[in-house]
Formats: C-alpha cells, structure tokens, sequence
C-alpha cells in the first residue's frame, strides 16, 4: 500500500514512490545482525510481543502521512518499519522451525514458506477490500478523499496485526532460542 499511496495521494512520480521504499529494505538489513542477540536476551514471547504491537503502531502511524511530512521523517517512519517487520519474520520464522529434528527441516521450511505467501496474500487482498470500502466512503475524486481512504485503512490493518498478538501470548515465558535442534540419536 505503501507505493500507491505515496503516488495516488502524496503525488510523487513511480519512480520516487519505489525508491522510497529503500528505507524499508535498508531497516532490514540492519536488523537481521541483532535479532539473534535481541531473542536470546528477552525470549521468543516477550520479543513477538512486544514487536507485534510496535509493528501495529508504526503500521498505525502511516495514517498520519500528509504532504506536509518531511520527507526526512518519513524516511525515518519507513526504516524502522523496515527494522520491525525483520525482526517479527526472523523470530516468526526461528520459533516456527527450532525444534524441528533435521530430517524434517526442510519440508518444514517449504510449509511455512508457503504459510506466510499465503498470510500475505491474504494480507493484500484484506488491505485492498478495506481501501475499497474505505474508498466508496470518502470517495476516490480528490487526493485528498484518497488519502483519508488510506489512512483509515492504516488504522484497520494496524488493528489487525495487533490481533496477532494473541497467538504469541501462548508461548512459554523467556524461552531463548535452543543452539541447534536435537537430532534423532539425541531423542532417545
């Protein structure tokens, strides 16, 4: 959403509204080197959390994007979406496989690559009903009416990521990550 709102709302070329993204991916890779530190130090739970309802304000805040934000603030808004967002999937991702033998690691692997293409498309097709709704609303003739359609769909997907929430709730208090998963000799 995040393109086509710079571009239908905030008026910046394709061009500028894709390399504004940069930021996103920029956040990421920045992250992906303390997350193993952040989850030993706090736990699976505590991290998933706690970055669920960071993720869900920041996806929140976007609904405060105008053409008067300086561009230098939301750089800044991006990056560390970006940084959020990697540090939600890599601990999604450790605590969904860790303790799976080797030998069913890799269709282990497969079934939550294709569980999360699904979430996200699912992800998409919520957040493009929402803005439709949305939009027949507050209509669609104005930059102005389009942007309200985005910011409240902000609002509703911020909404929705927090409800996620309730799934990590379940999992056992300040559990780190385990070094390597036991392999078959070790279960016995």
């Amino acid at each position: 959403m995040m393109p086509l709102v710079l571009q239908v709302s905030l008026g910046f070329s394709p061009m500028y509204a894709g390399m504004m993204m940069l930021p996103t991916v920029l956040g990421s890779m920045l992250m992906k080197p303390l997350v193993t530190r952040v989850i030993y130090r706090f736990g699976y739970r505590e991290v998933l959390v706690t970055n669920t309802w960071v993720l869900a304000l920041l996806i929140c805040s976007f609904a405060f994007m105008s053409p008067s934000v300086p561009v230098p603030v939301l750089v800044v808004q991006l990056a560390l979406f970006g940084a959020m967002n990697s540090l939600q999937f890599s601990a999604m991702n450790t605590v969904t496989l860790k303790d799976l033998m080797p030998h069913f690691a890799s269709s282990g692997n497969s079934l939550l690559s294709m569980v999360q293409m699904l979430a996200m498309g699912m992800g998409v097709a919520a957040a493009g009903a929402v803005l439709a709704a949305l939009q027949g609303h507050f209509g669609t003739a104005t930059a102005s009416a389009t942007l309200w359609s985005f910011r409240w769909t902000f609002v509703v997907m911020g909404l929705l990521t927090l409800a996620a929430t309730m799934l990590f709730v379940q999992l056992p208090p300040k559990e780190p990550p385990t070094p390597h998963a036991a392999g078959p000799e070790e279960q016995s």
